[in-house]
């Protein structure tokens, strides 16, 4: 029996214009991880923005977001186990 993965139907559309040799060296490196050139332009386009989005260090809240925050982060740690793991890991550089 073969397992197949059933991908997300892409449903609209994202039109882009580059340059001849923009587009062969796209097609190149999604030959070389044996993608086509759709998957691999989305699949790195939105590995790129979660990068910019995680990257954020700006958050811009109104007065009741800013204060829900607060009281989250000053609130009880809930998993102490998950907690004291985390806090057991020892980084690479250390």
């Amino acid at each position: 029996m073969q397992n197949t993965i059933r991908k997300t139907t892409r449903d609209k559309q994202i039109n882009v214009r580059a340059t001849e040799e923009e587009r062969a060296v796209i097609d190149y490196a999604a030959s070389l991880v044996n993608k086509n050139r759709t998957d691999f332009i989305i699949e790195q386009a939105v590995h790129e923005a979660q990068n910019i989005i995680l990257d954020q260090r700006l958050f811009v809240l109104d007065d009741a977001r800013y204060q829900a925050f607060i009281e989250q982060l000053e609130a009880p740690v809930q998993n102490v186990e998950g907690r004291d793991r985390l806090m057991d890991v020892k980084p690479g550089w250390k």
